[in-house]
């Protein structure tokens, strides 16, 4: 017998499955919305913008497609610590409200209530997540950062 051909992607969503999430995501729009579950402790980042030094913080989740590092400001990371009490029983959503490039956006996080989606983030963190993965996105974000 053949071995068996691997399944063909047919959607987006199995075809960015394929290829990988990318290592860390940021909120840069209006109405943008993460819903993860926290799955590690607050990474402190230096990054450049508009050629001024800033701090920005990494917060390892896990969303529906994996693993990844938000990056976010001090405001929001704040706000996130405020739930933390929830995050080993509840998903999070932060959503922006703000457009692309205003420093004065507001973020708000808010627990999830839905037992369903903290459950299925868990799956995801079991078959997607492995704590090596942390150092290596905040390398990434900071080289990114940096230009």
């Amino acid at each position: 017998m053949g071995k068996d051909k691997p399944k063909e992607a047919t959607s987006w969503h199995d075809k960015m499955k394929e290829f990988g999430g990318g290592n860390f995501t940021f909120l840069s729009s209006d109405g943008e919305t993460l819903i993860f579950i926290v799955v590690g402790l607050p990474v402190l980042l230096h990054s450049v913008y508009n050629k001024k030094p800033q701090e920005r913080i990494g917060c390892p989740i896990v969303t529906e497609n994996g693993y990844q590092l938000f990056v976010c400001g001090k405001r929001v990371a704040r706000k996130l610590s405020k739930h933390e009490k929830a995050f080993d029983k509840s998903a999070l959503m932060a959503t922006r409200h703000g457009v692309e490039g205003d420093v004065n956006a507001k973020y708000e996080v808010r627990v999830v209530p839905e037992q369903e989606t903290f459950d299925m983030l868990v799956q995801v963190k079991e078959s997607d997540f492995e704590e090596s993965m942390i150092a290596e996105s905040v390398k990434e974000a900071e080289e990114v950062m940096k230009s």
